[in-house]
């Protein structure tokens, strides 16, 4: 059985993803798409490190900063759908969608994950108003922290070499 308040957070979560989603596909869908320009695709492990780095930083800043992590998701989740939108106008659906799989199957998941954490563990403390309740709850998410982390570092690797492998495919074949 699901208990009452893990209910109304997934609720909640579900309901506030969906609008920071929806708000950046409308604002990419206004903006002039002619302000915007593709960047060349990037691959290697420079690319791969600077790409972990980057998830490495913001798994921290969930983990760590869970007060403020509602902020955090709508630069996220909001800037992500926005940069996403303008990559299909600019680039069309089916470069776009090679440009984000097979990364983006592992890595949007991952973050709904992670950061879902960090709001339930404050959506705990304002429930209980109890800081030893949301520890615990942090302690009980420890696996979850782990295989998030696991899945970063997979989906990095990925997305650094996955242009580099796609084309090593695409030449043999």
């Amino acid at each position: 059985m699901i208990h009452k308040r893990f209910k109304c957070f997934l609720w909640y979560y579900s309901s506030y993803c969906i609008l920071l989603i929806s708000i950046g596909i409308y604002f990419g869908n206004i903006v002039n798409k002619e302000l915007f320009e593709a960047a060349p695709p990037t691959s290697g492990q420079d690319f791969m490190s600077v790409v972990l780095m980057h998830n490495l930083t913001n798994f921290g800043m969930y983990l760590l900063g869970f007060l403020f992590s509602p902020l955090f998701q709508i630069m996220d989740f909001g800037g992500s759908s926005f940069v996403i939108t303008m990559g299909f106008r600019t680039l069309g659906a089916q470069e776009a969608l090679d440009k984000l799989i097979p990364h983006g199957l592992l890595e949007f998941p991952n973050m709904l994950l992670y950061q879902g954490i960090s709001q339930y563990v404050l959506f705990t403390l304002i429930y209980t108003k109890s800081i030893k309740a949301a520890l615990g709850v942090m302690k009980k998410m420890i696996p979850y922290y782990v295989l998030s982390l696991v899945i970063l570092i997979i989906a990095a690797f990925i997305e650094g070499y996955d242009s580099l492998l796609f084309s090593i495919i695409i030449n043999n074949s």
